[in-house]
């Protein structure tokens, strides 16, 4: 199981690991361009963190009984619509970002141009941290002398793959999730992944969450031909990746850094027989997910519009705010202390997930 986790883990920040060479080049173009470039690559995997991260907090209407817990391991996939998976990139809007900035400096008067690799000018669809670029993309930047129209340095910067580039066509994760009986009709929920260190990569999760079963206060009786409860939750993931140092950008101490923050609340109905149940919930979705470049990063001259070398601390921070509200079906196989659950929730981002338990 640990070797299922690990294989998983690093599905999930492949986006960020396949990302490591587009995000440091595109530095030669500037920080506006840098910005604008990664806001759009970044956007759609970053919600989908989110979604995916507000998903799979209940199995059941039902909760515990006071002193009892249960152990569930459970692994998701959250879906993203083709749209989401590249965006439209504009060389021309580059151009005009990358002379403004040119032109707030002492260098020589230039003229700045941008082109598409193959020479086009023309705008098009791009791989975001969920697609793919196929065949592979490149930015042309080529500066030139306002007064001779010499050419004084020309650039090719390779843009980054996505998660689609790996054959992966969600976005996934894994994690173990525990459950205790409070009483009262309350049961407290933890989720968590030690932090797992993948050749330059990092990623942790945790979580919790308190479920408080109405019927089991309010209807004592068993007058309500289903169980309902209410359920509020947070999730929260952290991953990094180390970069090194590459042939157009030196420095130091470089890293992406991505944090994902999600709040759930849920309303839940199901059924309430011994073996096979089916359950349904509807939830509510508000997370942040801040993605930032750090470290030292040094665009040397030669690899550079600018004739001067530049250095950039800590250069690029993006963040991505999402709601939403979702819809859960799903349904849990009960044998004895073991179980089996398989759920979806839809809306802006699908999630399918799956998950066996064992409760005690």
């Amino acid at each position: 199981m640990k070797k299922i986790l690990l294989v998983i883990t690093a599905l999930a920040i492949g986006s960020i690991s396949r990302a490591q060479d587009g995000f440091s080049e595109i530095l030669a173009a500037g920080i506006d361009v840098a910005t604008s470039y990664t806001n759009s690559y970044s956007k759609p995997a970053a919600e989908a963190f989110s979604y995916n991260l507000s998903a799979g907090w209940y199995d059941d209407a039902r909760v515990l009984k006071q002193g009892k817990f249960n152990l569930i391991i459970r692994a998701q996939a959250t879906f993203a619509k083709d749209e989401e998976k590249s965006f439209l990139l504009d060389p021309l809007v580059y151009e005009s970002l990358l002379q403004n900035s040119y032109d707030n400096t002492n260098n020589p008067p230039a003229d700045i141009q941008v082109r598409f690799g193959d020479g086009s000018e023309a705008p098009r669809l791009i791989a975001t941290a969920l697609g793919s670029n196929d065949p592979s993309q490149s930015l042309l930047i080529v500066s030139r002398d306002r007064t001779t129209g010499i050419e004084t340095s020309r650039n090719n910067i390779t843009l980054a793959q996505g998660l689609g580039d790996t054959g992966v066509d969600f976005v996934p994760s894994a994690f173990v999730q525990a459950g205790f009986g409070l009483g009262g009709g309350l049961e407290i929920k933890a989720r968590f992944v030690p932090k797992v260190q993948i050749d330059e990569a990092e990623i942790g999760l945790y979580g919790a969450a308190l479920q408080w079963q109405l019927t089991d206060v309010l209807d004592k009786n068993n007058l309500l031909p289903v169980e309902i409860s209410v359920l509020a939750g947070y999730s929260r993931l952290d991953a990094m990746y180390d970069f090194e140092d590459g042939a157009v950008v030196d420095g130091v101490n470089q890293r992406l850094e991505t944090k994902s923050g999600s709040l759930t609340f849920s309303l839940i109905a199901g059924t309430d027989f011994k073996i096979l149940n089916f359950y349904g919930g509807i939830n509510y979705n508000a997370g942040t997910t801040e993605t930032d470049l750090l470290g030292t990063y040094t665009v040397r001259s030669s690899g550079s519009i600018f004739p001067t070398t530049q250095t950039f601390e800590d250069p690029i921070s993006v963040k991505t705010d999402v709601s939403s509200a979702l819809g859960t079906v799903g349904t849990k196989l009960t044998l004895g202390f073991f179980q089996v659950n398989a759920g979806y929730t839809f809306g802006a981002y699908d999630t399918l997930n799956g998950a066996i338990a064992f409760k005690f």
